[in-house]
């Protein structure tokens, strides 16, 4: 049997018209045609499917249990269609997890652009250093600078983020600069060393030789926020620092830069919600890679 779906919407056509010239105006084509397409729907289904009158069709009985297939169909097909156009919009909630200061720094400060252009679309922040789990859902992308593994995952570099050390104008008149390597009668803040690579970690104890180290902490905005008030000198990202008028960069400029992933499960690349954040990001940390990096300063 050769059957085919199109050869059934003529059908159905005669159905709901009871002719050949209400089915061809329905479908926008001609008579000739209808009859055409019925003769090879009957001969591919080996029985007769309607009877003709003068002015019109009747269908045999075999025809209305075909017909009544033919529009279950039908239905499955229009609510398919509908599901495929729901989907192709850009709505609903896309969760995106990433480090304090790139959700405060680059996503919240931009997030006007992506609710432009979609709307109907809600962005989640997950925010933290804690890594989430991409392969068991706690977020649909990630912004991180360690590349995970996984064979579920997607994973594309976006950038680079760079790192330098930054105080109050106010503590750098009273101790003076810092000069690499002799932080003698200097105060230096850094991040806990579980959240530095090995070769950074040393350079760091390198380049701040003899200073104190005054404050450890995991949050970015402590350690800015505890530098601004004159507390010592402190390792920040450069998308933070540059931009805070109370800090001035000091030191060796930038100390490491750490490449930028932008992480998703693979199963996730054609949502439409999701590749439009995925865009999003990936268009501003191309937009602001002068800054991620540290290249310039104020």
């Amino acid at each position: 049997m050769d059957m085919r779906w199109d050869d059934l919407r003529y059908l159905l056509a005669v159905a709901r018209q009871g002719s050949l010239a209400g089915a061809a105006r329905e479908l926008r084509v001609d008579a000739t045609t209808v009859g055409r397409r019925l003769a090879a729907l009957e001969k591919s289904l080996g029985t007769k499917l309607v009877l003709r009158g003068a002015r019109t069709l009747g269908l045999t009985k075999g025809a209305e249990a075909v017909v009544a297939r033919a529009r279950e169909m039908e239905e499955a097909l229009r609510s398919l269609h509908g599901a495929v156009a729901d989907e192709a919009r850009v709505e609903g909630s896309v969760r995106v997890a990433a480090t304090e200061y790139l959700a405060q720094a680059l996503l919240a400060a931009h997030m006007d652009v992506i609710h432009g252009r979609h709307p109907g679309l809600d962005v989640e922040l997950v925010v933290g250093t804690d890594v989430v789990d991409i392969q068991r859902g706690d977020a649909d992308l990630a912004l991180r600078l360690v590349a995970p593994r996984g064979d579920a995952l997607v994973v594309r570099k976006v950038g680079e983020l760079g790192f330098a050390m930054y105080a109050a104008r106010g503590y750098l008149r009273r101790r003076g600069a810092p000069r690499p390597g002799d932080f003698r009668g200097h105060t230096v803040l850094v991040y806990r060393e579980t959240l530095t690579s090995g070769a950074e970690s040393e350079e760091l104890k390198r380049l701040t030789s003899g200073g104190r180290r005054l404050l450890r902490s995991n949050s970015t905005a402590v350690l800015r926020e505890a530098a601004a008030a004159g507390l010592g000198v402190a390792l920040l990202p450069c998308l933070t620092g540059e931009r805070d008028t109370r800090l001035t960069r000091v030191g060796a400029g930038v100390i490491a830069k750490r490449p930028l992933w932008l992480v998703l499960h693979r199963d996730l690349q054609r949502s439409p919600r999701v590749r439009a954040a995925s865009d999003w990001i990936a268009e501003l940390c191309r937009r602001e890679r002068a800054g991620l990096a540290g290249e310039g300063s104020r």
